[in-house]
């Protein structure tokens, strides 16, 4: 068995422990940076379709469920433009992005209880997609955000995340004779398995290339 390979110490690195750190960075929501504009409660808009969310709640899908039954939808994107335009354009323009793109399947929303001065009505019990915006650093926010900051450092730390688990891995395949882990009772493909899952989430942001 080789025992190292230049430049990296590979049997130091806690994969498990990176893993545990970065979600409980995510955990730790730093709400206070909401510039309590109101726009991204008059402008939503999911990767679904209407038609597919009410499909999803009748499965019994309770987010589905929970968006159909608080948010309210635009009789038409026009109508949503007349609210928030520029958050309607950059979603759009996002969407687009999309080989499969079809602007007829597109619906924006609003929330009925966000009140004149931009409060939440329904505060003390509004649901994650409400209390966790944005969810991750590629959630689509109107422009000028007070998030923006945020979302920046959190897709770096997505990527530094995803290459440090990857560089383990090379490593440890450079080292091993035996297709095993050193110091663990696991294979290098299962391995390779649980850094695959880990990272597929954000597959549609590039990570398989980070």
């Amino acid at each position: 068995m080789k025992k190292s390979l230049e430049g990296i110490n590979f049997m130091s690195f806690n994969y498990e422990q990176e893993i545990d750190e970065f979600q409980k960075e995510l955990d730790e929501f730093p709400q206070y940076l909401c510039r309590m504009c109101g726009r991204c409660c008059k402008s939503i808009a999911t990767s679904d379709s209407h038609e597919e969310l009410e499909r999803l709640a009748e499965l019994g899908n309770q987010e589905a469920k929970v968006f159909i039954d608080i948010f309210k939808r635009f009789p038409s994107i026009e109508e949503a433009r007349k609210v928030v335009p520029e958050q309607v354009e950059q979603v759009l323009n996002e969407l687009s992005l999309k080989e499969d793109f079809d602007i007829n399947t597109v619906s924006f929303y609003y929330c009925p209880h966000i009140t004149e001065e931009n409060l939440c009505s329904m505060h003390g019990k509004r649901p994650t997609v409400c209390s966790r915006a944005p969810h991750h650093g590629w959630s689509c926010m109107p422009p000028g955000c007070g998030f923006e900051g945020w979302q920046f450092e959190l897709r770096e730390k997505y990527k530094g995340m995803a290459r440090r688990l990857k560089e383990h891995l090379t490593a440890i395949e450079a080292v091993s004779d035996d297709g095993k882990v050193p110091g663990k009772e696991m294979t290098i493909e299962e391995l390779r398995k649980i850094i695959e899952e880990k990272i597929k989430p954000w597959s549609k942001y590039g990570s398989m290339f980070w």
